[in-house]
């Protein structure tokens, strides 16, 4: 088997493109890691959909993965990174060769790898296919922002704070708005639209609402 050493990785149930890697994301530096050259269809397999890869082949993957963890190494029992010589993925399994986490690499990691793959022999292996992964092409910072849009507002509505949601539409809109329904039915309709500068305000004003003084 071959393998690909000194790697970051950022796990998810999303592979999240290096530029939208979050401060608060978990990296963890990967000391070795299987190398799996593929064809390009098996590759599209695997990079748009959750997939079940067979025993004989998960079993080849066991305990392969290390993880550097300060001063020792821990082991990930099943993962590996998969190309096809055009892009490079990493898929965690689980015991029964369910894909359940991914990450994209860095660049510079990600043409490295590629490098080193031109010589090496293409794996097969069977696999399902169990569902597919959706695309949404907004950009995480964007879904994560508006995600706890909703979900504030929504606790505030459902525990009637009023003053609170006067407070975040009069710092939003610089109105004064008396009617909850409004202010709540209004915030919701913005969020279903292109994501401008104002909805960005009332994310930051959201967040600093919770910073103690």
């Amino acid at each position: 088997m071959n393998y690909y050493y000194d790697i970051i990785l950022n796990w998810n149930d999303l592979a999240y493109a290096f530029f939208e890697w979050n401060e608060t994301d978990y990296l963890e530096l990967i000391k070795k890691i299987p190398l799996i050259k593929v064809k390009h269809k098996v590759f599209l397999d695997i990079i748009n959909n959750i997939i079940k890869i067979d025993e004989e082949f998960l079993s080849t993957l066991k305990d392969k993965t290390l993880v550097s963890n300060k001063k020792n190494f821990e082991k990930i029992e099943y993962a590996a990174l998969f190309t096809d010589t055009k892009s490079v993925i990493a898929i965690e399994f689980n015991e029964s060769g369910l894909s359940i986490s991914r990450s994209n690499l860095l660049v510079e990691d990600e043409l490295n790898v590629l490098e080193v793959m031109y010589g090496l022999k293409e794996t097969t292996f069977n696999y399902e296919l169990i569902k597919g992964i959706s695309k949404d092409n907004t950009l995480r910072q964007i879904r994560d922002a508006k995600k706890l849009i909703l979900l504030e507002i929504n606790n505030l509505y459902e525990n009637k704070d009023e003053d609170k949601l006067k407070y975040l539409y009069y710092e939003y809109k610089k109105e004064k708005v008396d009617n909850i329904d409004y202010i709540y039915e209004s915030i919701k309709n913005d969020l279903n639209v292109d994501f401008n500068q104002d909805i960005l305000k009332l994310y930051y004003i959201i967040k600093l609402s919770y910073h103690k003084v």
